[in-house]
């Protein structure tokens, strides 16, 4: 089922982070229609499930609102500025930051891991062989102006990824999670966009605003992707192998746009590389 989710993922991702590639609204723009946009929508749904979450848990919901802001406001001016699937290769190192963060802050997982040194060799190779492939194959794409400015976007898509399992896991139920992360760190989200596009608005070139049918399908689009995000970091081991889903996002959106998919050798390779893990960790 966490595969599955996944693959839903990547899929609205797909559509997502290649949103602003035509339209090129301003990024910070774009992250108070989402953040605010989601949170108003989804907020009713609050009076349906438990408030009196601990103090650890708001922490946590927060820190990922800050995270949200950041990563959205890099990928919506990214792609305005880069174009489509700028800097795709350079974000597979997201798969490998997360992996490692998880193992390291649940040192449980890490040292059952270490009682079976056959199984955490294979995954440690697989995992590092599909970085690497990711990486050469998407290479050619990569803008180095982009690379150096979507920095903060892959430490970022890192935390996100590991308090987005947090979330879902210590919510309670899975469904509580979703509607905490949608309504308090969406909400969290818009605050930081807006701040930084009212810091930043003679900074920056103007840029047009969305119109109510593209706010309402960016608003339709992120709550999919939260949901599934959030039900399969909830599901799988590791959330770093949900970030190795995610990565086929650049493949959708070809396919989406040109309908239709060309195969190489580095594609065949990578999507090998990713049936070996899943059936290593599924």
């Amino acid at each position: 089922m966490w595969i599955l989710l996944s693959f839903i993922y990547a899929l609205t991702n797909a559509f997502y982070t290649n949103f602003n590639n035509q339209r090129r609204y301003n990024g910070y723009v774009l992250g108070i229609w989402r953040g605010f946009g989601v949170s108003f929508c989804i907020s009713p749904l609050l009076l349906t499930i438990p408030l009196n979450i601990s103090l650890s848990y708001l922490t946590i919901l927060v820190f990922q609102g800050v995270l949200i802001g950041l990563y959205d406001s890099h990928i919506f001016f990214a792609s305005a500025r880069f174009g489509q699937n700028s800097g795709s290769g350079f974000m597979a190192t997201a798969l490998l930051i997360t992996a490692i963060l998880w193992w390291a802050l649940e040192i449980n997982e890490w040292q059952k891991l270490l009682q079976n040194p056959p199984y955490l060799i294979s995954l440690l190779l697989i995992l590092s062989a599909y970085s690497i492939s990711y990486w050469n194959m998407m290479r050619v794409k990569v803008n180095k102006e982009a690379e150096i400015y979507l920095y903060p976007a892959v430490f970022a898509l890192a935390f996100m990824s590991i308090a987005t399992r947090y979330i879902a896991i210590h919510g309670g139920t899975m469904y509580n999670g979703i509607i905490y992360y949608l309504t308090i760190a969406c909400f969290v989200s818009g605050i930081y966009n807006l701040i930084f596009y009212l810091k930043s608005r003679k900074d920056i070139s103007p840029l047009s605003h969305p119109s109510l049918k593209d706010g309402l399908k960016l608003i339709f689009l992120s709550t999919v992707l939260i949901a599934a995000k959030t039900a399969a970091m909830r599901l799988c081991q590791n959330p770093g192998y949900v970030v190795a889903i995610l990565l086929t996002s650049p493949v959708l959106t070809y396919i989406i746009k040109y309908h239709q998919l060309t195969i190489t050798l580095p594609l065949l390779i990578n999507i090998g590389l990713l049936v070996l893990l899943l059936i290593l960790v599924g």
